[in-house]
């Protein structure tokens, strides 16, 4: 999935499959939010809260949860995807608007989860929200809950003692609005005296990068999904079908296989529609001689990941098809085999951009070569740091031409190790070969 496609899609990625991985729930009754942790217990979001704490030393930070936003026609709620940074952090994936406070210097407590306050008119549409009480507590493991309009007063309090303000991102453009704890600092820094905001943005994309075992093992069962809806939809897809009967078929194949979810909005695309990026209509037909790209992967228990394949709609590629995929799986290869730890992105990047630039077919190829994978589909990383052992990245080349009227891309997940990389998507079709003997079936 090209980098920008998650934003793009303005948070689809929480379209649900099938009942899958649920809260981790602790006393109480089975209703009302939050209901616990997802998808791992309080303890383990504990250990990470501490393990970030660590790292500040003092001070304290403001994580703020995403909001949720309102349908056109103010009737429903859009889907609700909550902050990646907050839900590694918590594990809280069902209450808008909440925001956590770290205070690692406090002699006591040292963490604080702010809800917004409680409207029975709106949980009538929605759902019910617990009233403040030990049982959020509870549930979540975090050791003070309050509702929202006390935040601003918590910090102050804690900023007369602690002084400094750890800012951990977003960074954003200047034309894009400020972030909310940055306006929130402002606020604060102007009222007390000698406070400071310190940036500390790159440390929880750090801390994120490296996958736990308990993350890789979600990764792989939602790579399980994928590869089954991929295998499914090259095995069904005959010319003449539509773009979005197709992808009906991936996305059943997923929840077969154990999907939850879908790591993000679906790419079905034939013929000319795939040499657009974010092709989403979906209206097309698939004609006998297409090339068919789809870009898209199963989540389990909120992780992605990110596959795509090209193949063709009557199961042969053309003798000039066969030419361009083979040079986008080269661009791939080469990319591929400098992965491993320690290497920077942007020697994968040249990689692949040196086959393309040999053949003459470097401006066919427009958008990043790939991105890090995890509770996000676009997980944050610093491309500027080298990839360190553990990280979950995708490679993608692609070639696009509306002239030929096709789109090409190749797209793989790669777990890297201190020595190379493992490809998380093997058994997914990929050469030619496989592709066509997949869809003999």
């Amino acid at each position: 999935m090209m980098v920008g496609r998650r934003q793009f899609l303005a948070g689809a990625a929480a379209v649900t499959l099938a009942a899958g991985a649920r809260a981790q729930l602790l006393p109480g009754p089975g209703y009302g939010t939050p209901l616990g942790t997802s998808p791992f217990a309080p303890d383990i979001y504990r250990a990470r809260r501490a393990r970030l704490m660590a790292e500040l030393k003092g001070g304290l930070a403001v994580i703020h949860g995403a909001t949720a936003f309102d349908a056109p026609d103010n009737t429903l709620l859009a889907p609700f995807t909550q902050n990646g940074d907050f839900a590694w952090l918590t594990g809280i994936m069902d209450e808008p608007g909440a925001i956590l406070v770290l205070a690692p210097a406090e002699a006591t407590v040292k963490e604080w989860l702010f809800l917004p306050a409680r409207d029975v008119e709106v949980e009538r549409v929605t759902a019910e929200r617990l009233p403040l009480g030990s049982l959020i507590e509870q549930r979540t493991g975090i050791q003070r809950v309050q509702r929202s309009t006390r935040l601003g007063g918590l910090v102050t309090q804690l900023a007369t003692r602690h002084k400094e303000l750890h800012f951990l991102g977003p960074v954003v453009s200047a034309n894009a609005p400020i972030p909310e704890t940055l306006e929130l600092y402002h606020k604060i820094a102007a009222r007390v005296p000698g406070t400071s905001i310190r940036d500390q943005s790159g440390l929880l994309t750090a801390l994120r990068s490296v996958k736990e075992p308990r993350e890789l093992e979600l990764m792989h069962k939602a790579m399980a999904a994928t590869r089954a809806g991929h295998i499914a939809a090259m095995r069904s897809v005959k010319p003449g079908m539509s773009e979005r009967q197709l992808r009906r078929v991936l996305e059943e194949g997923f929840a077969n296989a154990g999907g939850t979810g879908l790591a993000y909005n679906s790419i079905v695309a034939a013929g000319r529609n795939a040499a657009s990026l974010h092709y989403i209509t979906e209206t097309g037909p698939i004609r006998d001689g297409d090339l068919v790209l789809i870009d898209a992967a199963a989540s389990v228990g909120h992780y992605a990941c990110d596959v795509t394949r090209t193949f063709p709609a009557n199961g042969r590629f053309s003798a000039a098809q066969r030419k361009d995929y083979e040079l986008v799986l080269a661009a791939q290869a080469a990319a591929e085999a400098k992965l491993k730890a320690g290497v920077a992105y942007d020697a994968l990047e040249d990689a692949a951009k040196e086959v393309f630039r040999r053949a003459g077919r470097i401006d066919e190829f427009y958008h990043g070569l790939g991105h890090y994978v995890g509770l996000d589909v676009h997980d944050p990383f610093d491309r500027s740091k080298p990839i360190p052992a553990g990280a979950v990245i995708t490679i993608e080349p692609g070639l696009y031409a509306h002239s030929a009227n096709q789109g090409i891309r190749i797209e793989d997940q790669y777990l890297v190790t201190a020595t190379g990389s493992e490809r998380m998507s093997a058994g997914i079709p990929r050469s030619i070969a496989e592709i066509q003997a997949a869809m003999r079936g």
